[in-house]
């Protein structure tokens, strides 16, 4: 025999049925008329099952707190004279009727079928206490649904302050949005794009990141292209602490001198145009605009009328000192 009477209009049919799925799935044994068969056993057969009952629940809906709801709420009224009644409100402005009104109905209309909904789970608990013939413990959901609301209420007024406070950039509320460690530069560029929080769009960041540090060229050449970047007092502050520096570099190269060396013999005579090279290319050292690094001679050995020599060049290899001036401007890293 089922511990559990369903006391409900024939019309709420499919409401009911998915409460009492889920009763069923909660552990309870339940007994109501769906598949009954006709005639005059069909009403003997429910006083039956509602005498044997330990706990009627009354679903109370616009059909039966009608007066189509005569056999309901007869059913209610025996189950409450026995102290066995668990009204449940399955929709919505719905009142019980005249007699009940005493008997705390549990608010199922806003139930959507979940066993954790805390309304369905002070069902579940009064049935149970009813049913072991325990006192019915205080419900849980009125107030889980008050705290929810003043929740939420809490929340949406919270989130309206702050989308205010957020596009107004009070209290620099976008800077300190744009700018949270997570998901950049991405962020950032969202930012710049929408013109959130003084950011950068993306075109403007990436091409201040591929600046050539210290390049003052380039730096100005980003301040004529973006001429409104957030980036800008950046780009002039670097520009305005400019330097000019002076680098000393030695290029390399060489210098030919004309040279004839004489000598009775071609290996004398390249011998001194050797010595005579060393002497020419040594003139470009004695000042500080050269440095030498090689001395040769080249040239042709001949004997004519009587006199032999080598007729030539001297090359001198050199490193010759430049100073170049340049601008530098600030570095570029961000």
């Amino acid at each position: 025999m089922s511990d559990v009477f369903i006391s409900y209009k024939r019309e709420d049919e499919p409401r009911v049925g998915r409460l009492v799925q889920a009763l069923e799935k909660a552990g309870l044994k339940l007994w109501w008329d769906r598949g009954l068969p006709g005639g005059e056993s069909w009403r003997a057969n429910i006083q039956g099952s509602l005498d044997a009952a330990k706990c009627v629940v009354v679903a109370w809906t616009h059909q039966s707190t009608s007066p189509a709801g005569d056999f309901v709420r007869d059913e209610a009224g025996q189950a409450k004279a026995r102290g066995i009644l668990v009204p449940v409100l399955l929709e919505r402005g719905v009142r019980p009727p005249l007699g009940f009104g005493e008997v705390q109905a549990i608010d199922l209309s806003h139930w959507r079928g979940s066993q954790s909904d805390p309304f369905f789970q002070d069902a579940v608990a009064a049935i149970r206490a009813k049913v072991e013939g325990r006192a019915v413990p205080p419900a849980r959901g009125p107030m889980r649904r008050l705290l929810r609301r003043l929740t939420i209420g809490s929340v949406a007024s919270a989130g309206m302050a702050g989308l205010v406070g957020f596009g107004m950039n009070l209290l620099q509320v976008q800077d300190q949005v744009c700018t949270i460690d997570v998901g950049q530069p991405y962020l950032s560029d969202v930012c710049g794009a929408v013109n959130l929080g003084n950011r950068p769009t993306q075109a403007e960041r990436v091409a201040f990141e591929r600046l050539p540090p210290g390049d003052c060229a380039a730096l100005e050449g980003y301040r004529d292209h973006f001429e409104a970047s957030p980036l800008r007092e950046i780009v002039d502050s670097r520009l305005n602490a400019r330097v000019t520096l002076q680098e000393e570099r030695w290029i390399a190269g060489e210098r030919r001198l004309a040279l004839y060396a004489g000598g009775s013999s071609e290996t004398e005579a390249r011998t001194r145009a050797q010595a005579r090279a060393a002497q020419l290319c040594q003139g470009f050292a004695a000042t500080t605009q050269f440095r030498v690094t090689a001395a040769d001679s080249e040239g042709a050995f001949a004997c004519e009328g009587g006199a032999c020599g080598l007729t030539g060049e001297a090359v001198c290899r050199l490193e010759e000192r430049q100073v170049v001036a340049s601008d530098v401007c600030g570095g570029n890293a961000q």
